[in-house]
């Protein structure tokens, strides 16, 4: 196992749980109280609502809150709460470039641009309805944000400023960007039955690749070893899937129960995925194809950090 802590967001309780799987440790930090303690009162809302969580090179954790519109600036290594900043209305996905974290605030549809260095909101960029993810090209320099209820993918050069985006068949909730595609993972809503598709976007053509449509409400996937696709499905069936892209087909299914949510990966043979009704984080191995145990953890878990 290439890591040895992992770091879970819990919704419900307002606290993070810290597992240290080579000791068999787990820790539990209440956020609220670590916010009161170090004398800062700029909670927008009683609850938290911690949900989605990322890193940076300095030691520092962030940590979105979907319920009180803000982010937290978090010591890993004190395990301590050091500032909270307000955001746009649920703060859902994060990422970290450079000196710069880019959050998606789905219900005010805008990105927040945070500098990291004086963590103070250094830019508000209106996108489209309802943005739920979020990709970055450090290359070339460019965001792509997948906006749910415009079925597009917008696109935006961080040095020219300049907005363009790609229309899609369907309503996006997840992308994984991998040179020069940018795999899309969406929903189809037909009023009837509960499908989601797959397609690639060769962003060099600008053009939707189709790959195909399965049965079921899937919410996260994320890329094994180059070639395979792992996906998550929610309040559907409590399956994770595994898909080998090149052949197209699903190679095989394990039944995890509950409701699978959100996936972390050690880099290795480990996946990582909370279950938001079971309140436990399942560990998965790739290799052997099974799971390797249920560590309990806070209520309602989403967001998972993997600490390298």
């Amino acid at each position: 196992m290439n890591s040895q802590k992992v770091v879970v967001a819990n919704t419900r309780d307002d606290s993070l749980t810290f597992i240290d799987l080579l000791g068999a440790e787990t820790e539990i930090m209440d956020l609220k109280e670590s916010i009161l303690y170090s004398g800062n009162r700029n909670m927008q809302n009683i609850y938290l609502g911690p949900y989605e969580l990322e890193g940076d090179s300095r030691g520092n954790l962030y940590c979105t809150n979907v319920f009180d519109n803000s982010i937290l600036k978090i010591d890993l290594k004190e395990k301590k709460v050091k500032d909270i900043l307000a955001v746009g209305k649920n703060p859902t996905c994060i990422k970290c470039f450079e000196n710069s974290l880019f959050i998606v605030n789905s219900d005010s549809n805008s990105v927040s641009v945070i500098d990291t260095v004086a963590f103070t909101l250094a830019e508000n960029i209106q996108v489209g309805g309802k943005p739920v993810d979020i990709e970055i090209d450090e290359k070339s320099k460019k965001i792509y944000i997948a906006s749910y209820y415009g079925q597009s993918i917008e696109i935006i050069d961080l040095i020219s400023h300049d907005k363009t985006s790609i229309k899609i068949k369907n309503n996006p909730v997840k992308m994984i960007l991998k040179d020069s595609l940018l795999f899309v993972l969406t929903h189809i809503n037909n009023g009837v039955t509960d499908i989601s598709n797959l397609s690639i976007i060769d962003l060099t053509r600008n053009m939707e690749i189709n790959i195909g449509n399965f049965k079921g409400i899937f919410n996260d996937m994320m890329i094994i070893r180059g070639r395979e696709i792992v996906f998550v499905t929610n309040m559907d069936n409590g399956y994770l899937y595994r898909m080998d892209i090149e052949s197209r087909d699903l190679s095989s299914k394990t039944y995890l129960s509950g409701m699978p949510n959100k996936l972390g990966w050690d880099g290795e043979d480990m996946l990582f995925i909370t279950n938001t009704s079971n309140n436990v984080l399942t560990l998965f191995d790739i290799k052997q194809n099974r799971i390797v145990d249920n560590i309990k953890v806070g209520k309602e878990p989403n967001g998972i950090f993997v600490l390298k």
